[in-house]
């Protein structure tokens, strides 16, 4: 996963100790020495968490699973490292392959806390069928009910009036075969090399560009003539979009034991059809 450096701007992938472009600091890496670095330590990690058996979370360790909705990792005869995941037609996105077990065991690892996280808070705001408001209780009660609803009501639609108007000018743009994405007032543009979408500032795209936006203005929704991945499943989308709570704020001093009595939902990941 790639982060960008607060520090000058410059993006590189998370598994790196400091910045290769200024030398700051990644933030990310304050549980790097704790974290699995091979896939034996990652299953260690899984069975020490007390987390479901993979039937159930989908996450195969050490396996090459060929059904569909799967995510996993294994080592070739060769040596080299597999990170994959099946989609939901049983086809196959590589996510990586090659002799870095390292930077796999950590891109599995990231999305397995994520989705630790997705479960604890989904169980945390469920609310049990018996504390539902009774419609026989006094009035005096449920003029208090009324006057809650109305300020979620009210902060809801604050919220969403907000938010349409920071996003109003998110798009996608088409300039000289390159494809951008403009994003909460930054912008992003499509790494070929890399397959992958990288920050831009405004100051380094081609002035031609810059100074007729408009011109190049290709539309709001993604589609497979940009020659581009969905904005929405890039690193930069997910990360802005991602709970308070999100793996990246965490380290392993935070709780990542999982209670039995929890529920894991085997249906979390709701776009089956994507790459990762």
């Amino acid at each position: 996963m790639k982060i960008k450096c607060d520090y000058c701007g410059n993006t590189y992938e998370d598994t790196k100790r400091n910045c290769p472009s200024c030398g700051a600091a990644n933030p990310t890496q304050n549980d790097a020495d704790n974290r699995p670095k091979t896939i034996e330590e990652l299953a260690e990690w899984y069975t020490a968490r007390n987390l479901p058996p993979y039937e159930v979370t989908r996450f195969f360790i050490g396996q090459d699973i060929k059904e569909a909705k799967a995510f996993g990792i294994y080592k070739k005869p060769n040596g080299d490292v597999v990170l994959y995941k099946n989609k939901a037609d049983g086809t196959r996105a590589v996510r990586y392959e090659g002799d870095d077990e390292e930077y796999a065991v950590h891109e599995l690892y990231q999305k397995l806390k994520d989705e630790i996280v997705h479960q604890k808070n989904k169980n945390t705001n469920a609310i049990p069928l018996n504390n539902t408001p009774s419609k026989n209780r006094k009035s005096g009660k449920g003029g208090i009910w009324k006057w809650v609803i109305i300020i979620i009501i009210v902060c809801g639609l604050f919220s969403y009036g907000k938010d349409a108007f920071k996003n109003r000018n998110n798009a996608y743009y088409r300039y000289n075969d390159q494809t951008y994405y403009h994003y909460q007032d930054n912008w992003y543009y499509y790494n070929d090399d890399d397959n992958d979408w990288d920050f831009i500032g405004e100051a380094a795209l081609p002035p031609d560009f810059s100074n007729h936006v408009d011109d190049y203005y290709y539309g709001k929704t993604w589609d497979s003539e940009l020659n581009a991945t969905d904005f929405d499943d890039s690193y930069w989308y997910k990360s802005s979009n991602s709970d308070s709570s999100s793996s990246s704020s965490w380290d392993d001093d935070d709780d990542w034991d999982w209670d039995s009595d929890d529920d894991w939902d085997s249906d979390w990941d709701s776009d089956w059809d994507s790459d990762w």
